[in-house]
């Protein structure tokens, strides 16, 4: 089944709706994923961290962008980074595919919008960190270009983590 989305910037007033699709998609991860490998900690510490109230915060940053891929009016998946001032570097730090709308094609469209994003920002690399068990992220990653940067041991909550990065300069790496 095909279904029809769109992706456009977040507004602040999809702060609650993109919070609540971040934290089923974290939720589902860890249990289908992480489980025995991410701690339960960790998880609620992201799960909190990524609240409709500290969404609004990050709108007060223009160096933080968002964006929302929508089913006629329902958020179903978002995604938050950052450009690093002027450095040309962006980081994303969420992409989230609500469960019940995963392998549709909408990851990576709003993956390939925000690689449009940074590109029009001059952005020479995105970077981003994954967890080893998340496979189809990772597939994801791999599909649109990121290429595994860096494998960090014990990174954040004493888990191992990959950095990936894709860059957008001619001659590098580039966005199929």
């Amino acid at each position: 089944m095909t279904i029809m989305f769109s992706i456009r910037e977040m507004r602040i007033e999809d702060a609650e709706d993109a919070a609540d699709v971040l934290r089923e998609t974290m939720l589902h991860c860890w249990e289908r994923y992480e489980k025995e490998y991410y701690p339960k900690q960790a998880l609620e510490f992201d799960i909190a961290y990524n609240s409709a109230v500290l969404l609004r915060e990050r709108f007060a940053n223009p160096e933080n962008f968002g964006f929302v891929a929508e089913e006629g009016s329902k958020i179903v998946a978002t995604a938050l980074g950052r450009v690093i001032g002027e450095s040309g570097l962006a980081n994303l730090g969420w992409i989230g595919v609500h469960p019940d709308y995963q392998r549709k094609g909408i990851g990576k469209a709003l993956l390939q919008h925000v690689i449009e994003y940074c590109m029009a920002k001059r952005c020479h690399k995105i970077i981003l960190y994954t967890l080893p068990v998340l496979v189809p992220a990772i597939n994801l990653y791999l599909k649109c270009s990121f290429v595994p940067e860096a494998y960090m041991r014990k990174e954040w909550w004493k888990v191992d983590f990959i950095k990936m990065s894709l860059w957008l300069e001619k001659g590098n790496s580039t966005p199929k």
